[in-house]
């Protein structure tokens, strides 16, 4: 049961929201990691703690593409297959996900442990060709690459490290022959250069409605 597994979890974003209906998303989030994949008692579980209606929250799970009420291997694997991807190799990525894990496109392996599908644009055409896997962003892809890759994710999942299928604890990765080398990005300095240019935002919008009445006063002169 989600109340006794995630009990503060549930509590903290149930606080976030005046009304617990808006909580669904990230309560069916839970179950999905929780149980693999949405099923109908999943469903009516968080119906019953957010005081929904079944046929509510099951129209919410139909409508995400992101909510999976059929069992996904515990790797979902999706690659981009856009325009940039594909000028740039992503169908050879996908032969050689298909050739090694002897799957197709929305097919799960005999061990449960890897769903291959296609998907659009993620919004990462720079670093073309883009795989998610469980939402964690691999970037720079290519066939020389995928043993190293899908060798990383299985050793991930038969650490008993926590995987999310939901991708609430997705991170940035470049693909390198070698393996997966995680993307460390320092929001601080990010944060610290987009203050600055609110800053100067700041000090140049106060500077124009100063000078603003210098200006009209000259105007009202000259007339």
């Amino acid at each position: 049961m989600l109340l006794e597994t995630h009990a503060a979890e549930i509590e903290t974003i149930l606080a976030k929201y005046p009304q617990k209906r808006s909580a669904v998303l990230p309560l069916l989030y839970i179950a999905q990691d929780e149980y693999g994949h949405l099923t109908k008692d999943a469903i009516r579980e968080v119906a019953s703690i957010l005081d929904l209606p079944y046929t509510d929250v099951f129209e919410i799970v139909g409508f995400y593409t992101l909510f999976y009420n059929r069992p996904m291997g515990r790797w979902v694997l999706q690659v981009c297959d856009d325009v940039p991807c594909c000028y740039l190799g992503a169908e050879e990525v996908i032969s050689g996900l298909k050739r090694r894990l002897g799957i197709e496109e929305e097919q799960t392996t005999p061990d449960g442990m890897f769903t291959l599908q296609r998907v659009k644009c993620v919004a990462a055409c720079n670093k073309a060709p883009v795989l998610q896997a469980n939402l964690n962003y691999i970037y720079n892809l290519s066939d020389d690459k995928l043993d190293a890759l899908l060798r990383d994710l299985r050793a991930q999942a038969e650490s008993g490290q926590k995987l999310s299928i939901s991708g609430r604890l997705a991170e940035d990765y470049d693909a390198t022959p070698e393996g997966l080398r995680q993307i460390v990005r320092d929001l601080g300095s990010i944060s610290q250069e987009v203050a600055a240019i609110k800053a100067q935002v700041a000090s140049e919008t106060a500077k124009t409605e100063s000078e603003a009445p210098a200006a009209e006063s000259d105007a009202e002169k000259s007339e």
